[in-house]
């Protein structure tokens, strides 16, 4: 297994530094800089955390629990925010805990393995793009927040996609394999919404009473991730109904098929009456029945039977039934 790793951006208006370092206490070097991120690869090193920064148990606790909902702790110097963020992976969808730090000009990230969705606010403080150097720590913790909401809208599209191909599909030949997979979607649906939903209560105590942490300039954007995480609820929301609907037009179309199946079974049942009736009477063998000494009696009871029937499909044909 990898070891953890510790990354360091460090910059200010004018310079950038960015140093992958063994040590976390190394990180110190960087504090004459206005903004220092510390991503941390893994959830590791929690006690030189705690010792550095003076981070509370119960944050500390919060990050090693498992199944710990979204929350967000104001204390006395610094903030903590704890969440999810969401990746695709073979049949389905994994969450994994992103734990975030403000404390001063200090902004720590860890995460429970390599990769995360980060990688445009890396390049653009490498490049100098956007205002992150201009800015403070706070706003690059808005920027966090924003990208791992951000990601759960690709994963939505992808969603939708699925289901307008889903729809196609029952409308042309519906099958027990497409109610699986749609039963699929609707569990992928449920787990983002489980997922993101505890975030609408985060950014609205962060927006109500974080915004000592957040510089004056910084301040106005917690309500734009309010918004975000309205919107993407709102599609989720649509794409839940949608999912819902997906079921009913399978169970519709599933049962005008076998409405056209009986419909076929009818027919043929209906067109069987009159032919079962005159093989029922000249197969009673009296003795006295004038047609079973006559030459042509067999065919000639066939020719009815062929033109009762070709008669009755044919009317059936012209009211529409068939």
């Amino acid at each position: 297994m990898e070891a953890p790793r510790i990354t360091v951006f460090a910059y200010s208006e004018g310079k950038f530094e960015e140093r992958r370092i063994k040590a976390l206490k190394e990180a110190l070097e960087f504090k004459s800089y206005s903004v220092v991120w510390i991503n941390i690869d893994g959830i590791a090193y929690l006690d030189e955390l705690k010792e550095l920064f003076d981070f509370h148990d119960s944050s500390i606790k919060a990050i090693l629990r498992s199944k710990s909902r979204a929350r967000m702790s104001l204390l006395e110097d610094y903030l903590f925010l704890l969440l999810h963020q969401l990746y695709e992976i073979k049949g389905g969808l994994k969450k994994e805990r992103i734990a975030i730090f403000l404390k001063g000009n200090f902004v720590i990230t860890l995460q429970e393995r390599p990769g995360d969705v980060f990688n445009s606010i890396r390049e653009a403080i490498r490049k100098g793009e956007g205002l992150f150097r201009e800015k403070g720590a706070s706003y690059l913790v808005f920027a966090l927040l924003d990208a791992i909401i951000e990601n759960y809208v690709p994963i939505l599209e992808k969603i939708s996609s699925q289901m307008e191909e889903v729809e196609s599909r029952i409308l042309k030949n519906g099958d027990k394999e497409i109610l699986h997979r749609i039963h699929g979607i609707r569990r992928r649906i449920l787990f983002i919404r489980r997922t993101i939903f505890p975030l609408l209560e985060v950014f609205r105590k962060l927006q109500l009473e974080g915004g000592r942490f957040f510089d004056e300039d910084t301040r106005g954007y917690l309500e734009e991730l309010h918004s975000h995480v309205m919107e993407v609820l709102d599609i989720i929301e649509s794409q839940r109904d949608m999912a819902n609907g997906l079921v009913e037009i399978y169970y519709s179309t599933l049962s005008m098929r076998i409405n056209d199946i009986m419909r076929i079974l009818t027919v043929v049942s209906t067109i069987f009456i009159p032919l079962t009736f005159i093989t029922g009477v000249y197969g009673m063998n009296f003795r006295h029945m004038p047609e079973l000494g006559w030459r042509y009696g067999y065919p000639a009871a066939l020719f009815v039977m062929l033109m009762i029937a070709f008669g009755m499909l044919y009317y059936f044909k012209r009211k529409g039934w068939i």
